[in-house]
C-alpha cells in the first residue's frame, strides 16, 4: 500500500524535465496514458526549452490542446504552422475532436492547400475532453519549416477590433504572440506576431476579472501571465497559464486591508510578484509558491502608476512626484534625483541599470531610457527613443521594447 501510495504522489508531482528531449517524451508518454492535462503542460514546457518556432513543438502542442479539449488553442497554433508552410497531417485522429470546430474546414484548406469539407453543423463541440487512446505520431518529426522573420523595422500592423482601450502590451518569445489588455471590453487579446491575426485570449467571464483590467505582465521562466484587475474598492491578482490563458489561481488580498487598487504588477527574476495599490499606496508582494498577498510596504507618494522589480528586494515605482527607490529589506524609499521632470510614467521595465518605460507629458508618449547611478539613485538625462501624440502602451522584453504607436501597428525600438 505505501508503495502504490508513493507511485501516485510520483505521478501526480509537477514535471521536472530538464530539457526539450526529456519533456517531449514525458509529454508524449502521458499521450499515451491518456493524461491530457499532463500532456499540454509538458507540450508547452517542451515548447519553452525548445527553439522558437519549431514546427515539431508546435504541433506537439497542437495536439495536445485538441486532446485537453482546448479546441480554440489548437486551431490558432495550426494556424500559425499554416503560415509557416510546415507540413501537418490534419487527418491525425488526435485532432478528431477540434474538427466539430466551426472553423475547421477553413483552417484545413490553408493546411491541405485543397479544399475541405465543412464541419457538419449539427455536431456538437465537446465542452471537455474524453478519454481516448491518442495516436502518437512518428518518431521522426516533420522536417523543419523556415521560420518567419522578426517583425520588420517598419512594424506590424493589425486590424484593430473597434474601439480598442489598450492599456497594457505583453510579448511571448517562446510563442512569438503579443497579449494586448483591452479595458473596453475587459478582455485580453492575442496578435500573432507571424499571421498578424488578431483573436479573443481572456474574457472577464472565463478569468473572473474585475470591473476594471489595470495591468498585466508575463512571467517567461513559468510560462505565467499574472493580471490584476479592480472594482471600486477590491483588487484581485491573477496568475493564468500563458500558452492557452486558463485561470490557474486567483490572489486576494484580505478584506481588512480594504480599499485596494492595483495599478501595476510586475515579476521579479526570483519569481515574486510585486502588486502596486494606488489607494493606500502600499506595493503588495506574493512569494513564489504562496498564495497570500502581504503588504510589503506603504509609501508616501500621491497617484503610483507603475513599478518595476530589479529583484526580491529593490522595487521602482512611479508616482506623482517622479520616480522612487524602494529597497524591501531596510524599507527604504528614495526619490530618483534628476535635473528633468520624471513625474508621467504609466509603465517602467529595469534594464542593465537603467528604467525603460512610457512617459507621457505635455501631451505626447515618450518611450524613455534613464540610465541611473552605481547607487540607483541619481538619473543621467533621458534618452527619447520614440514619440507619438497616440497613447502608447509597451513592454520590454530583452534588449527591445515593443509599443503600440497607434491602435493598429505594433513598433519596436532597441535598447541598450
Amino acid at each position: 500500500m505505501t508503495f502504490l501510495f508513493a507511485l501516485f504522489l510520483a505521478l501526480q508531482a509537477p514535471s521536472s524535465c530538464q530539457d526539450v528531449a526529456g519533456c517531449r517524451a514525458e509529454a508524449e508518454a502521458a499521450a499515451a496514458r491518456g493524461d491530457y492535462e499532463a500532456f499540454h503542460d509538458l507540450a508547452w514546457r517542451a515548447m519553452q526549452k525548445g527553439k522558437p518556432n519549431d514546427p515539431s513543438l508546435m504541433l506537439l502542442l497542437a495536439r495536445a490542446e485538441s486532446l485537453s479539449g482546448r479546441f480554440g488553442d489548437a486551431l490558432v497554433m495550426l494556424g500559425r504552422l499554416a503560415d509557416m508552410h510546415a507540413p501537418v497531417d490534419p487527418t491525425l485522429p488526435d485532432f478528431d475532436r477540434a474538427r466539430g470546430m466551426p472553423e475547421w474546414a477553413a483552417l484545413e484548406s490553408r493546411l491541405t492547400g485543397k479544399p475541405a469539407a465543412p464541419a457538419d453543423a449539427n455536431t456538437p463541440v465537446p465542452a471537455s475532453p474524453a478519454p481516448a487512446t491518442p495516436t502518437v505520431p512518428p518518431a521522426s518529426p516533420p522536417p523543419p519549416a523556415t521560420p518567419a522573420p522578426p517583425p520588420s523595422a517598419e512594424g506590424l500592423s493589425f486590424e484593430a477590433p473597434v474601439n480598442l482601450g489598450a492599456f497594457a502590451l505583453a510579448h511571448d518569445s517562446v510563442s512569438r504572440r503579443f497579449v494586448v489588455g483591452d479595458a473596453a471590453s475587459r478582455r485580453l487579446l492575442v496578435i500573432d506576431e507571424v499571421s498578424t491575426h488578431v483573436v479573443p485570449y481572456v474574457s472577464a467571464a472565463s478569468a473572473g476579472f474585475f470591473d476594471d483590467l489595470t495591468g498585466l505582465t508575463i512571467d517567461a521562466r513559468e510560462g505565467d501571465l499574472w493580471v490584476v484587475s479592480a472594482n471600486a474598492t477590491a483588487s484581485v491578482l491573477h496568475k493564468l497559464q500563458l500558452v492557452s490563458g486558463r485561470a490557474l489561481m486567483t490572489v486576494r488580498p484580505a478584506e481588512s486591508l480594504s480599499p485596494v487598487r492595483f495599478v501595476d504588477v510586475t515579476v521579479s527574476p526570483d519569481g515574486t510578484v510585486f502588486a502596486l495599490d494606488a489607494a493606500g499606496p502600499r506595493i503588495f508582494r506574493l512569494h513564489p509558491g504562496s498564495r497570500t498577498l502581504e503588504v510589503a510596504l506603504a509609501i508616501d507618494a500621491p497617484n503610483v502608476t507603475a513599478l518595476t522589480a530589479v529583484d526580491e528586494h529593490v522595487v521602482y515605482v512611479a508616482s506623482g512626484r517622479g520616480l522612487l527607490r524602494v529597497d524591501l529589506a531596510p524599507r527604504s524609499v528614495q526619490p530618483v534625483k534628476s535635473v528633468e521632470d520624471l513625474g508621467g510614467f504609466v509603465s517602467l521595465a529595469w534594464r542593465n541599470g537603467a528604467l525603460v518605460g512610457v512617459q507621457r507629458t505635455g501631451g505626447a508618449s515618450l518611450v524613455v531610457r534613464v540610465a541611473l547611478d552605481g547607487a540607483g539613485t541619481r538619473a543621467q538625462p533621458r534618452a527619447i527613443l520614440a514619440a507619438a501624440t497616440f497613447p502608447i502602451v509597451g513592454t520590454l522584453v530583452g534588449g527591445t521594447f515593443y509599443y503600440l504607436r497607434d491602435a493598429g501597428s505594433i513598433q519596436h525600438v532597441a535598447v541598450r
